[in-house]
């Protein structure tokens, strides 16, 4: 153990000096504006900071660690990043975030796009939000994340990143202009808000080319109390050469499911002491939920409880819809699915007692208490 620690010490401590060296030969210089467009109110777009650590991701180690994560198809902007970029493998930043990314629970999965919707065009924190404790521990701290962020900031300098950006900024208007055809016309913000009770400042979708079919529902909170939502999310798959983030029922099932993080994984992380004392029951999810849906107890929670949600949604718009969801997420594993709707549907008749989603929540925590059959 004292030996992991000092050379963790000593890590830090010799990137933090590569630091200093790099800053008094760097530049300054603000990345590009953000490429995007709008329906409904949702934000679509390419964020020049996300897609920066992106590429980081795309010419490490991180593939190999965590392939499912990142795109595997071929197709050309990949290729471009891979050529330009690739010679700069060996740079501080993407030393940094290899190790980092490489140990449980840090700078991997959603860690990595949330830090960078924390930072401004100069590769700082913004000064008008709240980080969030668990976020920033993922990276050791605020010290180790303005490290990174400064070795980040050398990185886009010496590989010309900039450049590189705005020269593929028609790729990034082309597959933002696709995305916003399939959304449709359906209203998710009032369906969301009027479900969890709570109006929220804004609702964005970042394409990230580069990343898996996946998604992560990021967050910022403001200290106006409510949050910037985030579903950054990879292509579907690639189709007549271009990543594609899929027609309107997968961005549907995208969006609800993204979305919903930013207003159930807040409220799980209140009542931790409650539920990490049962966290023992995760032997107990069904191993094609720990393969598809959760790596962990609280996790599962979450997951659990926000796929009876877009479920409960889907069947709200339409039969087909909702009998699709339904099948989907019990092969998917979730196993108390129709007891967390059956709470869902009293939750929905009973509003003027339980007026948002945060006051009925100790009801749908008691689906993962002892006692129930699906945990016996």
């Amino acid at each position: 153990m004292k030996t992991k620690y000092f050379t963790s010490v000593a890590f830090v401590l010799l990137l933090s000096m590569t630091h200093v060296l790099f800053a008094k030969g760097a530049k300054s210089g603000q990345l590009p504006d953000i490429t995007g467009g709008q329906r409904n109110n949702i934000n679509v777009m390419v964020h020049p900071q996300v897609e920066l650590v992106s590429i980081v991701q795309a010419i490490g180690n991180y593939p190999s660690i965590l392939p499912f994560l990142m795109a595997e198809s071929d197709f050309d902007y990949r290729t471009s990043v891979l050529e330009h970029f690739s010679p700069f493998a060996g740079h501080p930043a993407v030393q940094m975030f290899d190790r980092l990314s490489g140990e449980p629970r840090k700078l991997n999965f959603s860690a990595p796009s949330n830090i960078m919707l924390y930072t401004d065009k100069d590769l700082v924190l913004r000064q008008d939000i709240q980080p969030d404790d668990f976020v920033i521990s993922r990276i050791y701290g605020l010290d180790s994340l303005n490290i990174f962020l400064g070795l980040l900031q050398d990185f886009a300098e010496a590989s010309g990143f900039n450049a590189f950006y705005q020269s593929n900024v028609q790729f990034y208007q082309t597959i933002i202009g696709q995305t916003l055809n399939h959304i449709g016309n359906h209203n998710y913000i009032k369906e969301i808000e009027d479900f969890f009770g709570r109006p929220q400042q804004s609702y964005n979708i970042v394409l990230v080319s580069l990343y898996g079919s996946l998604g992560y529902g990021n967050w910022l909170l403001l200290p106006n109390g409510k949050r910037e939502i985030y579903n950054t999310m990879g292509p579907l798959m690639v189709k007549d050469g271009l990543p594609f983030f899929g027609d309107e029922n997968h961005l549907k099932h995208m969006i609800r499911h993204e979305f919903s993080h930013p207003f159930i994984n807040p409220v799980t992380e209140l009542y931790r002491d409650e539920i990490m004392p049962y966290a023992a029951f995760y032997d107990l999810v069904p191993a094609l939920a720990k393969q598809n849906v959760c790596g962990e107890w609280e996790e599962c929670i979450n997951e659990f409880i926000i796929r009876a949600i877009t479920t409960w949604l889907a069947q709200q718009e339409c039969p087909e819809l909702g009998q699709w969801a339904y099948s989907y997420e019990l092969e998917r594993g979730v196993a108390n699915l129709d007891e967390l709707l059956q709470k869902i549907n009293y939750y929905q008749a009973n509003r003027n007692k339980y007026p948002t989603l945060n006051d009925f929540y100790p009801q749908l925590l008691e689906e993962f208490m002892p006692g129930r059959p699906w945990l016996e």
